[in-house]
């Protein structure tokens, strides 16, 4: 009876495992995007400041404040789409040259326009493409038996620190790459691989469970 109960154990176990596995993709989708629409909301939603100040604009139009608000957020795409219509037509140089007058020699703005200013140029392809300039490379860290990482190389310029030659990688976190740190590796501890910047992502979504897909697996070594 005994044996029949740590068998029946053993299997609701591996059924267990088998489901969470199965459904934890989903799990991690439905959570990044519940955590995204709750920092949206924050920011854009009614009661935001964003939002107030949006169905402001739209109660000279409506009495109504939910119309208010629609109406307040359909005046911003519309704007949206008529600077987007400008620069298709040459006109980013102008739209740069004048944003960066106003804003650039503001203290602490400036500073914050800069960084996001630089951060949407590597987000947008025709800009340079310099996201997809990022390549997955493998760094080690310790000697002979040291830990290793999958990270991203920010690009291929040598920086010299007091007086060896580093490289800038990103290291995402798992399961939600988008965040991570930012390191100065040695340039001899870190090695290219042929794995494309989706398969790195997708590996620290899994937590590697996607890890046998990218990479030959070694034999289980049995006890002697």
């Amino acid at each position: 009876m005994r044996n029949i109960l740590d068998w029946l154990r053993t299997r609701a176990l591996r059924y267990f495992f088998a489901g969470v596995f199965a459904i934890l993709p989903v799990v991690v989708t439905a959570a990044v995007v519940i955590w995204v629409a709750g920092f949206l909301q924050r920011f854009i939603g009614r009661s935001a400041p964003l939002g107030r100040l949006l169905r402001t604009v739209g109660l000279g139009f409506s009495s109504d404040t939910t119309m208010a608000y629609i109406i307040g957020w359909a005046l911003v795409l519309l704007v949206i789409m008529v600077v987007g219509m400008f620069v298709e037509a040459g006109a980013r140089g102008f739209f740069q040259r004048l944003f960066d007058a106003l804003l650039s020699r503001v203290p602490l703005v400036g500073a914050i326009y800069g960084t996001s200013k630089q951060v949407v140029a590597m987000l947008d392809k025709k800009e340079g493409d310099q996201l997809s300039g990022m390549r997955a490379v493998f760094c080690t860290f310790g000697q002979d038996h040291g830990c290793g990482v999958l990270a991203l190389l920010v690009s291929p310029e040598t920086f010299r620190i007091e007086g060896r030659d580093y490289l800038i990688v990103i290291v995402p976190t798992a399961p939600v790459p988008v965040g991570g740190g930012l390191l100065f590796i040695p340039t001899e501890t870190v090695r290219p691989l042929e794995l494309s910047v989706e398969s790195l992502m997708s590996l620290y979504v899994s937590m590697g469970v996607t890890a046998p897909q990218f990479f030959k697996t070694a034999p289980v070594l049995k006890p002697a």
